[in-house]
């Protein structure tokens, strides 16, 4: 195919992901198949991209625009899927915050920030997209201990 008919991806701009626009976090391929069948990451090329937009229905993208919807992925994280743990690695999930905070001790919290932490996590292949859970925790936590 002529190279004039091929969208070549722009490599100053920051990853998109093609349907929501926000930028992606990069993935890598133990991740990736950690969440998805291994025809569908082969659809991607690399790198891979997860797209942490919570409402989304895009779970990982290249940067061809090719993507893998979110009902093809498993094992994902609140808020993008609303029923998953905020912690793949520990299963902290919301209720466990709830709890902490109905008891005015954030023990579950402490004991995943903490392990988190510690050399054998395996967050980024547990996660989704390849990150620790500590800013979601926190976030989570903060938004339901203010209220907002």
């Amino acid at each position: 195919m002529n190279k004039a008919f091929c969208k070549e991806p722009d490599s100053t701009l920051p990853p998109r992901c093609p349907k929501c626009g926000n930028d992606g976090a990069q993935v890598s391929i133990q991740t990736l198949l950690g969440h998805v069948q291994a025809q569908d990451a082969q659809s991607l090329g690399e790198p891979a991209y997860c797209c942490t937009t919570d409402s989304c229905d895009i779970a990982y993208f290249d940067l061809l625009e090719r993507s893998i919807g979110l009902a093809a992925a498993t094992h994902f994280f609140w808020p993008k899927d609303l029923a998953g743990p905020l912690c793949s690695c520990h299963g902290l999930t919301c209720d466990d915050i709830d709890l902490d905070l109905a008891e005015g001790t954030p023990t579950r919290v402490r004991a995943v920030v903490q392990q988190a932490g510690l050399p054998g996590a395996d967050c980024a292949i547990r996660s989704a997209d390849g990150r620790s859970c500590v800013g979601r925790v926190q976030r989570y936590y903060m938004r339901r201990k203010t209220g907002a």
